[in-house]
């Protein structure tokens, strides 16, 4: 009797506990599902490095809690007013800490690696995010990326499919045949000659996409391009930052250079572009293709 009593006191104590588990596997779950979630929900202080990345994280609507950015930031205009940590390949640890922030996050490149590997010592989380290769496919890599570590996958896929849609409907709009005209983009002139952007660029980017020859895709880079061989060439569009245009004389100044001059004999048609647009790789990828499509339009046209 004694026997039986204890196998069912047994069972009864087994079923409780059955009971209680399953009672309680919702909540285990939970937790177990927080565990998993990408630390970016913790952030509440980000400091974002690199003009790129600030725009990225402005589409996905988390500039509310960027409290500085670097001196390449320069989109969205409201980012302007953020306190500044440099340039983000020259941040230093100081400037960074006295921000308090608990999560900075840059392009690949930044740096120095001393300054990033001592705010790290002191607990703050520091994430890069590689810019390195200058294609779609590797911007549609770089959305993806930063919006599974922010949890924005929703936003991240939105953005993508937005861009990709306004550049294929800006490419439908060309009104000169593929490749049939020829470009470079000029980042400032010195006297070793013109320094060109080549290939694996984002300038080469746009162009390769808008179906427009990059002059300077005989080298990978930024790279001075010799009067001599650039006087040779025929040049039809001219693109250039808008924060150089100054230092090179303006359009009136740069056409009157020998070499350009003899390069645009069928006229010299100069754009000055939002540098983030020409040089970046953010958000508006679209908008930097649009322009550079309405330029050779502009010029088929004459």
């Amino acid at each position: 009797m004694f026997t039986i009593i204890k196998e069912i006191a047994a069972k009864t104590t087994l079923a409780f506990a059955l009971v209680t588990l399953l009672n309680m596997t919702p909540l285990a779950a939970q937790n177990a599902n927080a565990d998993t979630k990408t630390e970016s929900i913790q952030y509440s202080r980000i400091v974002s490095a690199g003009g790129s990345i600030t725009e990225i994280i402005y589409a996905f609507g988390l500039m509310p809690k960027v409290v500085a950015v670097d001196s390449s930031s320069l989109y969205p205009v409201s980012a302007k007013d953020l306190p500044q940590v440099g340039y983000f390949r020259n941040l230093g640890a100081e400037g960074l800490l006295s921000l308090s922030p608990d999560l900075v996050v840059t392009a690949r490149g930044a740096g120095p690696s001393a300054t990033l590997e001592q705010v790290k010592s002191t607990g703050v989380t520091v994430k890069q995010f590689e810019q390195s290769v200058y294609t779609l496919a590797s911007w549609k890599n770089l959305v993806s990326q930063m919006g599974a570590f922010f949890e924005k996958q929703n936003e991240a896929k939105q953005l993508i499919d937005n861009v990709i849609t306004a550049i294929d409907l800006s490419k439908r709009q060309r009104l000169y045949s593929h490749n049939k005209l020829n470009a470079i983009a000029l980042l400032n002139s010195g006297q070793r000659g013109q320094t060109l952007a080549g290939k694996n660029t984002v300038a080469d980017l746009l162009l390769s996409v808008a179906g427009i020859n990059n002059l300077g895709a005989e080298f990978e880079g930024y790279k001075p391009f010799s009067a001599e061989m650039l006087a040779k060439a025929q040049v039809d569009i001219i693109l250039v930052p808008q924060h150089n245009l100054e230092s090179m004389g303006g359009i009136d100044g740069i056409c009157s250079q020998v070499a350009i001059k003899l390069a645009t004999k069928q006229g010299c048609h100069v754009h000055a572009m939002d540098p983030l647009l020409l040089l970046g790789f953010g958000s508006r990828l679209d908008q930097a293709i649009d322009q550079v499509i309405a330029q050779g339009n502009g010029v088929s046209k004459m």
